[in-house]
């Protein structure tokens, strides 16, 4: 893969979400890190530092100590949209915070729900945050997503977490990502995708979907290919044939699932530049 399609392909995709598990650094080592990512030769890759409502005040007190300037942030409610306005208010405060997202769970996997997520939404003034609806695998649907697109809010998949039960797998993945295509609705993932390729992690037992089968599935399911074949593509294992596929599109496809799937947290950013660097699709030189 070229420079060029490298940078298309992985701009922006990792939002650095080490605060939280498996990773779960604390404040004055989390920020330490996403400096450190923010002046690698890798900066471009590097989304925003994701933040829970409830620790603005102790990254406040760690951008103060490092002597930091200025912050994108994405700031996440895992409370729901309770404290929607009190989370925006101390954002806005604080003049070193850059609010570039606000991600925050329907209090039900309805659509009521998520009607509900969104009017509370419409009622915080973002200036110019891209708003992310939390929204259960298994309820990504035509009606949620055009509810979403109504309210021109994006959406956020968890692919992960610390259970099984967290997983979604590949048949349920491909479904929501077969309905988010086709209603060309704009989302991000959080958890479970450490790694490049989809694999079970030694130390858990756990199936973990692979950013670059999620990269290839979108892919795919613009293509109007079958669930069927955008499952496989998300259960693919074999990280060369991976590797090759995604090495594979063009720049209209690149574009085309970029435009769709924008990034994904990952408590280790190290991690999935790491393993491009191997599969040969970046290169640090």
């Amino acid at each position: 893969m070229s420079a060029h399609a490298a940078s298309i392909t992985f701009r922006g995709l990792f939002d650095d979400a080490s605060l939280f598990p498996p990773a779960s650094l604390t404040m004055v080592d989390a920020i330490a890190g996403h400096l450190r990512h923010r002046a690698a030769w890798y900066s471009e890759m590097s989304g925003p530092f994701v933040c829970a409502d409830t620790r603005l005040a102790q990254l406040s007190a760690a951008l103060t100590a490092a002597g930091v300037a200025e912050l994108d942030l994405a700031l996440v409610l895992p409370g729901g949209a309770d404290s929607l306005t009190a989370a925006t208010d101390a954002v806005f405060a604080d003049p070193r915070l850059r609010m570039r997202a606000v991600e925050v769970p329907a209090a039900e996997p309805s659509d009521a729900g998520v009607r509900s997520l969104a009017t509370a939404l419409d009622r915080t003034p973002l200036a110019g945050a891209t708003a992310f609806m939390e929204i259960p695998v298994a309820h990504v649907n035509a009606s949620a997503l055009r509810l979403a697109a109504d309210h021109r809010y994006q959406v956020k998949l968890r692919t992960g977490g610390t259970t099984a039960a967290a997983f979604p797998d590949e048949k349920t993945l491909a479904q929501a990502l077969v309905a988010l295509a086709g209603e060309r609705q704009a989302f991000k993932c959080t958890a479970g995708l450490h790694h490049a390729v989809r694999h079970r992690a030694a130390e858990t037992g756990f199936e973990h979907h692979g950013f670059l089968n999620v990269i290839l599935a979108v892919a795919t399911a613009l293509d109007d290919a079958s669930a069927a074949d955008v499952e496989s593509a998300l259960a693919e294992t074999r990280a060369d044939a991976v590797a090759a596929r995604v090495a594979g599109l063009d720049e209209d496809q690149v574009a085309g699932v970029r435009s769709l799937f924008t990034s994904f947290g990952t408590c280790s950013t190290d991690e999935p530049v790491a393993d491009l660097v191997t599969l040969g699709l970046v290169s640090t030189e």
